[in-house]
């Protein structure tokens, strides 16, 4: 876990005190530089500066001078600790912590029942045996620390006090974060680093945990599942269970329950069972044991959530029975203790054509088969955290049924860590999308907090953007999302506005122009990421990295042809997605004359001539928002660029450099979806003129390192006159290449071949190729590229996989029978690995060795130091691989994407045979394509 660099604290109890975090010190800096002084981003929005403003400082100082409270353990305790150190900071005083009323200026922390429920406070003026008071009343202890946390809201935004009279309570009873933090401490669409929690120096904790609960407090969060929903069992393992006893104390004492993510098979993986059936006795039984096992471990434990039968995960489906036999199974075994067990509706078998409609007729019939203390926990939209979809349709679905909704905070389809993209806005248009299921007006905001059909349970989950990046989530304004997400699940009443320009003061100060400037950069993102990215309504314009544009390899879910584009999921014509709303929601979907602009390629399939209700035609509008989605990003990094000495150095140039990337990031997105729709249509824009190059293939292609190749590249014309267009490939160390010319008509299209030759060593890169024709501006997509070194330059050269499959030229085929024998190259020991063939063109990367368990490859080093090059990766998804070399831990390659590859480069002395050990995350494979020595 990366390290903090100032002094800290960890809470063991709420009353832990500590001041290296705080901003006294900095403060004074400043006014004596005249600048702000450098943060790293470490303390998110908690970082309580002093108050500049003297009248406000002044007020505050009159009416705050000592916190009294009835506790200093729990959560209360953490509420006095917090506003000791906060209000010292930011009053530049000491905050003394007293257990009675003596003096002026108390501020008071108590509890009183509340209808409103122990988790509302009020925060008002008053009198205190006699003395004038501010005063926090929660219904319960959380109440009182979410109570000040407001307080320090106000303070940190400069508000006024003198008048105080508030009064709040959650909407939602559930406010989650999900987190999906593998065993082995990856984390799986994750942005900023490595997991926040560290597991594997658990029980130890440091200053960032307790950051982290704090951070999840302040914005009136209440639990959190800490580990994946592709859950590994050992979570709940025993030992595991010991090393989460501190962590699950230090939430604790924050107001936050801990949750644990299962694995449906555990009594398979940790019981030896045969069978994980639901209706089996004996795993009954197991999970009973289990489950009051965890709870002594942890006895406030919230409870659980379930990804099952989805994307590989095994669940009660292959039993034979449904999801509610599944999760009635953990209900039952967690009721006695108090838990809950949250089912994820998430299900579909890969199937673009039933995507859409797989959760609902799954989840649909299973109304009111659920136990009480079960809750569906529904994706906002229908396919999969997509960057514009409609409303689940399963919200209104199920009037018998606790349901929560779960949001993606992390950007896995919205830019990831480069991209600035502010989801509060999209959130909002979920939270108030009128399902009309009970009647107009019944918004998922109600259905979901249990007010629409009386249920007891419901709420959010936010699948999280922290990692152990010391700014926690690598683009600084990504925190916004973090922070808003919270401030939405508290109240999905509140302004986007209000929410974007609090985060703004408590981060980056008061100053007006800076406030301004960010909170609509935040604001106006979502909308300009929707622009140049997927238009209309569009699903899956993206690699398996949900990262970089490719149309071409998802036509299943765009549909475009040489006549339109767009998915018809209409009853009368298409795969009746709209007939799962209720009227008269299902109507407007249904008819294309009523469909919003916005989701109308998500719900049709039209000419490319049709108009929209701006009069624009559909391919000129998905010209129009590329080209002018691109631009203002260009816009938004000038924008920042304005705010240099308004803020500190060092956060200033971080986000400066997303900015730049982000810049880059959009022209690829601009040229790759424009370039593609002309490509489709034919159609020119009506206000601009291009020529453009794509890679010919839809996937990585692979180079021989060392010798001369011919890259197909595919040209084509969007301007309205005859052009000749001369395209080449980049300039790299150690690489040469040339050019090929072709002349085309208007709109015409064609091939050229570039030569090419890679140096020698093995690499994984892309390759933007170059294009000019004249003044035409030239648009570009990109070539994602792996070079394997010349097997004729190699001391060994060694393809692994099948023992039918094709080999690459001039390299030895490894398959599972190759077993060692004294004066082999190589071969195997102590067991053989399996093998897999996915049947791509290429011979080296369609196919591999593999396993689950740990398998050993003997290998006969020739003479002399070496660096001995192996690849690995797959078309589909790839757990980490470990290599040993003579028992020791040499290379670990990270959780690989789809269609993702990796070279890894272990040095190793040679004139002796050498044991090369590969194995895995427990119950994944790993994977091994080629392997060379060079000359």
């Amino acid at each position: 876990m990366t390290g903090v660099t100032r002094r800290g604290f960890v809470a063991g109890t709420s009353a832990a005190v500590a001041a290296g975090w705080l901003s006294g010190a900095a403060g004074t800096a400043w006014a004596e530089t005249g600048a702000p002084p450098d943060e790293d981003g470490s303390r998110l929005w908690l970082r309580y500066p002093p108050v500049s403003d003297r009248g406000l400082l002044d007020a505050y100082r009159r009416d705050l001078q000592y916190v009294v409270t009835p506790d200093v353990e729990g959560p209360i305790g953490s509420a006095a600790g917090e506003l000791s150190r906060a209000l010292g900071s930011l009053l530049g005083r000491d905050m003394p912590i007293r257990r009675k009323v003596d003096g002026a200026g108390p501020l008071v922390l108590r509890t009183a029942e509340s209808d409103a429920g122990p988790e509302s406070y009020t925060l008002r003026r008053g009198r205190v045996d006699g003395t004038a008071a501010v005063i926090i009343t929660g219904g319960g202890d959380r109440g009182v620390l979410y109570g000040a946390f407001h307080l320090l809201r106000l303070l940190q935004t400069h508000a006024p006090i003198d008048r105080l009279d508030l009064a709040e309570r959650p909407r939602n009873p559930l406010r989650l974060a999900n987190h999906w933090d593998n065993f082995d401490g990856s984390v799986e669409r994750g942005y900023a680093g490595r997991s926040v929690f560290g597991f594997a120096n658990l029980p130890e904790l440091t200053e960032r945990h307790a950051t982290y609960a704090r951070a999840l407090a302040s914005v009136g969060l209440n639990g959190t599942v800490i580990n994946n929903v592709n859950a590994n069992a050992q979570f709940i393992a025993p030992e595991m269970l010991i090393k989460l006893q501190p962590l699950a104390a230090l939430l604790r004492n924050w107001g936050v329950s801990l949750y644990l993510s299962l694995n449906f098979a555990s009594p398979m993986i940790l019981g030896g069972l045969a069978t994980a059936d639901p209706f089996d006795a004996g795993v009954k039984d197991w999970w009973r044991i289990k489950i009051t096992e965890i709870y002594q471990a942890v006895p406030d434990l919230g409870g659980f959530l379930v990804k099952a039968d989805s994307e590989g995960q095994p669940g009660p489906i292959s039993y034979g029975r449904t999801h509610a036999d599944g999760a009635n199974l953990i209900a039952e075994a967690a009721a006695p203790h108090g838990g809950i067990v949250m089912w994820r509706a998430f299900v579909h078998d890969f199937n673009a054509l039933e995507w859409s409609n797989k959760a609902y007729e799954t989840f649909k019939p299973l109304d009111g088969k659920f136990a009480d203390n079960a809750v569906v926990q529904i994706k906002n939209g229908p396919i999969d955290f997509q960057v514009r979809e409609p409303a689940h349709p399963l919200f209104g679905a199920l009037p018998n049924t606790n349901a929560m909704m779960e949001l993606q905070v992390t950007q896995e389809y919205t830019g990831q860590s480069t991209h600035l993209c502010y989801l509060v806005p999209q959130w909002q248009e979920v939270y108030g999308f009128d399902t009309h299921a009970d009647g107009s007006g019944t918004t998922v905001a109600k259905i979901i907090s249990g007010q629409t059909y009386g249920r007891d349970l419901g709420g959010v989950a936010g699948v999280m953007n922290f990692g152990d990046d010391t700014d926690w989530t690598r683009h600084q304004l990504a925190a916004a999302n973090t922070h808003g997400y919270g401030r939405l699940a508290w109240n999905p009443g509140l302004k986007a506005r209000d929410i974007a320009t609090e985060w703004t003061r408590q981060t980056y100060g008061n100053d007006p122009t800076a406030v301004a400037t960010i909170t609509d950069l935040l604001l106006g993102s979502w909308q300009t990421y929707l622009d140049y990215t997927n238009p209309l309504g569009v699903s899956f314009l993206i690699k398996g990295d949900h990262f970089t544009p490719s149309p071409q390899t998802n036509t299943a879910w765009h549909q475009a042809d040489a006549e339109g584009t767009g998915f018809d999921r209409t009853v009368a014509t298409g795969n009746g997605f709209t007939g799962f709303y209720h009227r008269p929601v299902a109507d407007r979907f249904e008819n294309l004359a009523d469909c919003p602009d916005e989701l109308l390629l998500f719900l049709h399939h039209v000419p490319y001539g049709h108009r929209l209700t701006t009069g624009t035609t559909v391919i000129q509008h998905v010209y129009d928002s590329h080209f002018d989605g691109a631009a203002e990003v260009g816009r938004m990094r000038d924008r920042w660029q304005g705010l240099r000495g308004r803020i500190d150095v060092k956060r200033w140039a971080d986000t400066a450099e997303r900015f730049d990337r982000h810049r880059e990031q959009a022209t690829l997105w601009r040229d790759t979806i424009a370039g593609y729709y002309f490509a489709a249509s034919r159609v020119l824009d009506e206000r601009r003129s291009w020529v453009q190059v794509t890679p010919t293939g839809n996937a990585a292609i692979c180079l021989i390192g060392g010798r001369e190749n011919q890259v197909r590249l595919t040209l084509a014309n969007a301007s309205a006159a005859e052009a000749e267009l001369v395209a080449g490939l980049p300039e790299r160390d150690g690489w040469t290449s040339g050019t090929a010319s072709l002349v085309l008509p208007s709109k015409g299209d064609g091939t050229v071949d570039v030569p090419v030759t890679p140096s020698l060593p093995p690499q994984v890169l892309t390759l933007r190729p170059t294009l000019r024709s004249g003044d035409l501006p030239a648009l570009i997509a990109e070539q994602p590229v792996i070079t394997a070194p010349a097997g004729g330059r190699c001391l060994l050269a060694v393809d692994a996989g099948s023992a039918t499959s094709p080999l690459l030229e001039g390299y030895r085929r490894l398959s599972p029978a190759d077993v060692w024998a004294d004066g082999a190259p190589y071969g195997w020991v102590g067991g053989a690995p399996q093998s897999r063939d996915r049947g791509i063109a290429d011979p080296l990367l369609r196919d591999f060795v593999n396993d689950t368990r740990a398998r050993t490859l003997r290998l006969t080093v020739p003479a002399g130091d070496h660096e001995l090059h192996l690849l690995t990766g797959d078309v589909h998804d790839s757990f980490p691989t470990t290599v040993k070399l003579d028992g020791k831990v040499v290379a670990v390659s990270e959780f690989l994407l789809g269609g993702s590859f990796a070279w890894l480069t272990i040095s190793v002395s040679g004139g002796r045979t050498v044991d090369l050990e590969f194995s895995g995350v427990p119950g994944q494979h790993w994977h091994l394509n080629g392997l060379a020595i060079l000359v």
